[in-house]
């Protein structure tokens, strides 16, 4: 019982749908609901496909991405998507705030990559992403979403529980979200442009 609901909580916490959501509630909440969109067919659908692509292709052993050494290419790729979605955005003049969650995902992204392609350490991206998402919406639009860090936990036991993680990929990769991406969105949304 115990696995079956660490998998619910693994699935449901998946960066991918945590991009796609945080994208879409952003988008709806300032007004630019295609934005939104846009932003989250390169921050969750195109990443996705990557990861399947890899795994019909036999280099991904799993959508997970569990693997340390399978994550160096994929990450270098979703950078490249995510650059493409900025370069649209600023080109075509998207909303700033659109513009500031991408760049948020982007540095979260090459932080994660450091961890695990410099350093060595195999960062959690679903702790990533769902505490730098949290923190985003909570300096975006109220303070009420630093109550999805109360999800964290159950969150960082799930990855644990699965043997996905280690407690220190754990904790690196959510401080690493939980710092980079608030502080990236606030210092685009706030630069004079």
């Amino acid at each position: 019982m115990k696995d079956l609901v660490a998998r619910a909580l693994t699935e449901i916490a998946a960066p991918w749908t945590v991009n796609i959501a945080s994208c879409l509630i952003l988008g709806f909440a300032i007004g630019h609901p295609g934005w939104g969109a846009f932003v989250a067919l390169f921050a969750g659908v195109l990443p996705m496909a990557l990861i399947v692509w890899g795994m019909v292709r036999d280099r991904i052993g799993n959508h997970h991405v569990t693997e340390h050494s399978e994550r160096h290419g994929l990450i270098g790729a979703i950078l490249v998507l995510v650059l493409v979605a900025l370069v649209v955005q600023l080109v075509a003049q998207g909303p700033k705030e659109m513009i500031a969650l991408t760049c948020a995902g982007l540095v979260t992204l090459v932080g994660i990559g450091v961890w695990t392609s410099g350093v060595g350490v195999k960062a959690s991206v679903h702790m990533g992403v769902w505490c730098g998402v949290v923190a985003v919406l909570a300096v975006a639009l109220s303070a009420w979403w630093w109550t999805g860090l109360i999800l964290a936990p159950a969150i960082a036991w799930s990855r644990m529980r699965l043997k996905h993680h280690t407690g220190k990929e754990i904790a690196v990769g959510a401080g690493t979200g939980l710092v980079i991406a608030p502080l990236t969105y606030l210092a685009i949304v706030n630069f004079p442009y």
